[in-house]
């Protein structure tokens, strides 16, 4: 499910808030999976509500291009 936020006047560009299931899908790993790296390795997330979370698609961008990784081999 992805839900966009109206804009702030043009000062806040719409966000889609991803939920658990949505971003595994865009990932291609499992809801739980993503539940786990929200409380181990710092996913950011927001809380709407005690029991709803949700991840900005901005935010899982950003957060999958900091764990890119190259790696070169015979580099001289």
């Amino acid at each position: 499910m992805i839900a966009t936020l109206p804009t702030n006047g043009g000062q806040n560009p719409a966000a889609e808030l991803l939920t658990d299931e949505t971003a595994a899908d865009i990932i291609g790993v499992e809801p739980r999976t993503v539940r786990d790296w929200r409380m181990r390795l710092g996913l950011p997330f927001v809380r709407i509500t005690p029991k709803v979370v949700r991840i900005r698609r901005a935010d899982l961008d950003k957060w999958i291009a900091r764990r890119a990784v190259s790696i070169t081999r015979g580099a001289k």
